[in-house]
């Protein structure tokens, strides 16, 4: 490439337009810019790319419920997006950063994933994006890296993780969560400390959460239901498995199929809060015992240690233990089983307290295995539980 032309280019990629890149202006460039910087959808449906399995690089074909994502990330400040599995949350999310990107000065995009891998995975789309735009539409190239690139009209975009000190320091106009509901509880406090005032210095600036469902106790699922309930400034959007071209009642049996079971379905796909993330046990069983619970004979520890069977010589018994941190939030437990009859286990004993600290819960959990004549033990040992 003659050396005039390469400085037209950053590192004499063609894709990647100069800050000092010019221009013979034809009318169609004019209106296909005006077009493109005046509406999100034209923008994505005429010049957004993505990368098909199948196809390889293709404009992406927008679907109603994405063409109303992108609606909503255009129209709301705090969009929380509650999404079913390959819907294209996470490309709705791209589309609208490049578009702010390419078309307004100065703004500075980060976007937010609960991996590294992840992030760059997403940036890399961006890139591959940007990369697939004619010239005439994109600013030129400041700087172009994995991580980040920085355009000549002032904006940029780069990709963070959500440890407890993401984005500390920075400030940006647009802050995009992918997959919120997966950060590990013992981080989302630390962690939406640090991102939230990244945006608290402007009054425009925007928050966008796209996340499939984990369960009740997290920060998405509270976002989202105080935005759904109208108790604060979020909007919640959701997407849907059936909202996608053919995907019918046969694709929901196949998919059931093969991931195991239709709770499992239903969080994955329906987009339905079960009460523990990584719990899939029919509801109609959880019916069934709700009719069949007795009341304990005795009670001790304030309510914490009840027992349904006394303790006998003749019976076999097992003990699962699940160990919480004690700061009032998930209870550590301790279930005593009857085994003998291995068609008809019962239980006959429960220990719960979310105010026990793990060192004083192993002392506990010593004097309830005493009770039961030391019966084999099965202790959690992730986190605290070690």
């Amino acid at each position: 490439m003659p050396k005039k032309q390469e400085d037209k280019f950053y590192l004499g990629n063609s894709n990647l337009p100069s800050a000092n890149m010019e221009f013979e202006w034809t009318p169609k460039m004019v209106r296909e810019l005006k077009k493109a910087k005046q509406n999100i959808l034209y923008f994505a449906e005429n010049f957004f790319f993505i990368v098909n399995l199948d196809k390889g690089k293709m404009k992406i074909p927008l679907y109603a419920s994405q063409k109303r994502v992108l609606r909503s990330l255009r129209d709301n400040r705090f969009v929380a997006c509650l999404a079913s599995r390959q819907t294209g949350k996470t490309t709705m999310m791209t589309i609208y950063a490049l578009w702010i990107a390419c078309f307004e000065e100065d703004q500075r995009i980060l976007v937010v994933a609960n991996k590294e891998q992840t992030a760059i995975n997403i940036f890399s789309r961006i890139r591959t994006a940007y990369e697939m735009l004619p010239n005439y539409l994109k600013p030129g190239v400041i700087e172009y890296g994995k991580t980040s690139m920085k355009l000549a009209n002032g904006s940029s975009i780069g990709i963070s993780t959500t440890s407890s000190d993401a984005g500390r320091g920075d400030s940006c106009n647009v802050l995009i969560l992918d997959e919120l509901a997966f950060i590990p509880n013992n981080l989302v406090d630390a962690f939406w400390k640090s991102v939230y005032p990244i945006i608290s210095s402007s009054k425009k600036s925007k928050i966008f959460i796209a996340s499939t469902p984990n369960g009740t106790d997290n920060l998405f699922y509270k976002l989202y239901m105080d935005g759904l309930n109208k108790k604060s400034n979020w909007y919640a959007e959701k997407m849907l498995w059936y909202e996608i071209p053919g995907r019918d009642e046969k694709w929901k049996q196949e998919t059931i199929q093969s991931i195991g079971s239709e709770e499992a379905f239903k969080q994955e796909f329906d987009c339905e809060f079960l009460e523990s993330g990584d719990s899939f046990i029919d509801e109609e069983y959880f019916a069934k015992l709700e009719n069949e619970i007795k009341e304990p004979k005795h009670i001790f520890d304030d309510g914490a240690y009840k027992i349904w069977e006394e303790p006998d010589i003749d019976c076999i018994y097992t003990i699962g233990v699940d160990v919480a941190e004690g700061v009032g939030k998930n209870n550590s437990a301790i279930q005593v089983l009857d085994i003998t009859d291995l068609t008809e286990i019962k239980q006959v004993a429960e220990y719960t307290s979310n105010k026990i600290n793990p060192f004083e819960f192993a002392t506990k959990v010593h004097e309830i295995c005493h009770h039961w004549g030391a019966p084999p033990v099965l202790i959690e040992r992730n986190n605290s539980g070690g």
